[in-house]
């Protein structure tokens, strides 16, 4: 925590949080990472067969847009994975206490959704709408 607190400022900590944290939203049934979704749930519905179809192409993330071109040199395969861990973990328990009845699932994988590299995406599991 000092690293943090000593390098960055208020602002930075809470893009930070909202990384880890981020607004959930539901709409139509469906599960949104809130930055991710741009109101276009009918589109959705005509292109993707199901709900899940629908969660996974508009939760997907790929990590590698967060990595910027300087630190690509210096960013090794192992820190982005256990950052999408982290990720995964947080994103995971932030799903879990907003939605407790529905089993929901925030998975970390490659070119999820046609996404580049290491892709993580959260989904409803077993909704056959």
């Amino acid at each position: 925590m000092n690293h943090v607190a000593n390098s960055y400022d208020i602002e930075t900590a809470i893009s930070f949080a909202s990384l880890f944290c981020p607004e959930i939203i539901e709409v139509d049934d469906c599960i949104f990472i809130s930055e991710f979704y741009n109101g276009n749930i009918m589109e959705l519905r005509k292109l993707y067969k199901n709900t899940k179809d629908i969660e996974m192409f508009v939760n997907s993330w790929s990590l590698q847009s967060l990595v910027k071109e300087c630190d690509v040199i210096n960013s090794s395969g192992d820190y982005i994975e256990e950052f999408a861990k982290a990720i995964q973990y947080f994103w995971q328990l932030r799903v879990n206490s907003l939605f407790p009845s529905r089993d929901i699932v925030v998975e970390i994988g490659e070119e999820i959704m046609g996404e580049e590299g290491l892709t993580v995406t959260l989904y409803q599991k077993g909704q056959p709408k």
